[in-house]
C-alpha cells in the first residue's frame, strides 16, 4: 500500500478551498485503497475522515519564526521516519519553506500545490518565499488563471506545471438533492422574515472580499427600489481581530441598513445556504484564484454575480451562466442585482441550467480527484523506474 501525505498550515476552515481540496483528495485516496496521511496544526475539521482511513498528525506550521521552524523540522523529521511516505504534497508556502529541503533530502516524489497569487513578487525578499511553492517536482495550479501568474513571475519552472481546475462536488451542490426540512431549518435558525428576497455573499469577512462593495450595492438597490423586501446573508468566518467586522458594522450603521443584513458566521451546511438564495455574489476586489463560491453556486443553479477578474472569469460566461461586474463598483453591481431581481423565472432557470452544464463538464470533482492522482501515481511510478 502507497502511502500519500499531505500537508497545510491548518484544518480549521470549514469552507476554506485548501481545506476543502485536501480533505476531498485524502478522503478518495483512502476510498482507493492508499494510506492517506495529513499534517497540519489541526482544527475542527482534523478527524473528520479518521472514519475513513485518513490519519492526522498535529505539527504547530500555522505559526511562522525561527524557534517554530526549528522545532517543526524536528517533528517533522521523525515523522516521516514513521510514516515513510511514497510522495509528499505540500500546499502552503510556510510548510514548503520548513520542509522542502528535508523531503528532497529523502528523494521522496514531491508535489506542491499553488492555490493563490501570493502577492508581493516586485519584493525579492517576497518573490523569493513565494518561489518555494515552485520546488515540487509537479506543481498542481488551480485555474489558468494562476497557470498564467506562475508563468508569468516564475517562467523557468513552466515545465513542471499541470493545471487542476479546482472541483466541486455536483452531487452534494444540487439543488434537487436539499430537502424542504433543511431550507426551513436554516431559514428558522438565521430568523430570516417571510417572503424576503436572499441577497448571499459568502466569503471570509476580509477586506478583499469585498463585502463593503455588496453592503454599499444594497444600499444602491434599495434607494432605487426601497419597497423591496431584501436581505443580505454574510456567510464566513470572521479575522482573529474582529477589526474589519467592526468596519462593516459601522458602514451599516451610517446607511441605516443594521436589519437588512444578517452576519452568519461559518456554516457547514452551504448547498442549504445556497438553495434559499435569490442572487449570489462574488465580490473580491482583488483576483479569485479559482472562484469556488461562483462554482458551488453555479452547481446549485443559483444567479451568480461575479467580480470581473481572476478564475471567476473561468467560471462565468457573461450572460450565459451568470453575470460579470467591474470589481470594486457597488453602483454597476447593484443595477445588476435589479437586473436580475426583475428578470422573469424561465430566462433565471435557463441561466441556471447553462452554470450547472458548465460546472459538470469542467469543474466537478471527480476530474480533479483523478487527475491529482494521477499525478501522484506517475511520479511514484517515475522514481521506481529510475530506481531499477
Amino acid at each position: 500500500m502507497k502511502t500519500i501525505l499531505q500537508i497545510l498550515p491548518s484544518l480549521d476552515k470549514i469552507n476554506g478551498g485548501v481545506e476543502r481540496g485536501t480533505l476531498d483528495v485524502a478522503r478518495e485516496l483512502s476510498k482507493r485503497k492508499y494510506n492517506s496521511v495529513i499534517i497540519s496544526s489541526g482544527g475542527e475539521m482534523a478527524d473528520r475522515y479518521k472514519y475513513k482511513g485518513v490519519s492526522h498528525h498535529k505539527i504547530d506550521i500555522n505559526k511562522k519564526g525561527l524557534i517554530n521552524f526549528l522545532s517543526s523540522r524536528g517533528k517533522f523529521r521523525k515523522l516521516l521516519d514513521q510514516i515513510k511516505p511514497d510522495l509528499v504534497h505540500v500546499r502552503s508556502r510556510w510548510p514548503s519553506f520548513c520542509f522542502t529541503s528535508e523531503i528532497k533530502k529523502r528523494k521522496i516524489p514531491y508535489v506542491t500545490t499553488y492555490h493563490g497569487t501570493y502577492s508581493g513578487n516586485k519584493n525579492f525578499l517576497k518573490k523569493s518565499y513565494n518561489k518555494v511553492m515552485t520546488y515540487g517536482d509537479k506543481i498542481i495550479s488551480i485555474s489558468k488563471f494562476i497557470d498564467d501568474h506562475i508563468r508569468h513571475f516564475f517562467p523557468e519552472v513552466k515545465n513542471k506545471l499541470v493545471q487542476i481546475n479546482r472541483g466541486i462536488d455536483t452531487k452534494n451542490f444540487d439543488l434537487s438533492s436539499v430537502s424542504q426540512i433543511r431550507k426551513e431549518k436554516i431559514l428558522s435558525e438565521l430568523s430570516i422574515p417571510e417572503r424576503s428576497h436572499i441577497i448571499l455573499l459568502p466569503g471570509r469577512l476580509s477586506s478583499w472580499k469585498g463585502q463593503i462593495i455588496g453592503i454599499d450595492a444594497l444600499d444602491y438597490v434599495l434607494k432605487k427600489n426601497p419597497i423591496q423586501n431584501i436581505v443580505m446573508l454574510l456567510v464566513g468566518s470572521e479575522d482573529k481581530k474582529d477589526s474589519f467586522t467592526k468596519k462593516i458594522k459601522k458602514r451599516l450603521d451610517k446607511l441605516r441598513l443594521t436589519d437588512r443584513v444578517i452576519f452568519c458566521g461559518n456554516i457547514s451546511d452551504m448547498a442549504t445556504v445556497y438553495s434559499i438564495s435569490d442572487i449570489v455574489l462574488s465580490t473580491s476586489i482583488e483576483p479569485e484564484a479559482f472562484g469556488r463560491i461562483s462554482a458551488e453556486a453555479s452547481s446549485m443553479t443559483k444567479p451568480v454575480i461575479a467580480s470581473n477578474h481572476g478564475g471567476s472569469r473561468e467560471i462565468i460566461e457573461n450572460n450565459f451562466s451568470g453575470w460579470l461586474v467591474n470589481p470594486g463598483d457597488p453602483e454597476a453591481l447593484g443595477e445588476k442585482i435589479l437586473h436580475v431581481l426583475n428578470l422573469e423565472q424561465e430566462k433565471k432557470d435557463l441561466i441556471g441550467s447553462n452554470a450547472r452544464k458548465r460546472i459538470i463538464q469542467k469543474f466537478n470533482l471527480k476530474q480533479m480527484l483523478d487527475k491529482t492522482i494521477n499525478v501522484y501515481e506517475e511520479l511514484i511510478e517515475a522514481k521506481e523506474n529510475f530506481g531499477n
